[in-house]
């Protein structure tokens, strides 16, 4: 049994490992924003799940469509300008460069 002291009655009581309440309550609150997940899953014994490759082709084929038309109009609106502005100067009538023998 231990010896209760003079200067300070509750000193045993104290020096329990006992948590504040603020930090009881801040702890509290930290682990409502927790997902309830375990952290280190054992992969053996999980399956992994079927791929819907319908859905995936089927979303990128139509997808496709788009990208490749976005592609071709970024790409090559400098060459369709360049077409434009010599038809409109009449560039088109002139006599290819040939090269010298």
């Amino acid at each position: 049994m231990s010896a209760i002291n003079a200067f300070n009655p509750a000193a045993h009581v104290a020096s329990a490992d006992t948590t504040p309440a603020v930090i009881q309550a801040a702890r509290k609150f930290r682990n409502m924003f927790k997902e309830a997940h375990p952290f280190a899953r054992d992969t053996a014994y999980l399956r992994p799940h079927p791929v819907a490759w319908e859905f995936y082709t089927s979303k990128f084929g139509r997808a496709a469509k788009f990208y490749s038309l976005g592609v071709v109009l970024f790409f090559g609106w400098p060459f369709a300008m360049k077409y434009v502005i010599n038809y409109r100067n009449g560039v088109y009538d002139a006599p290819k460069k040939s090269r010298r023998n």
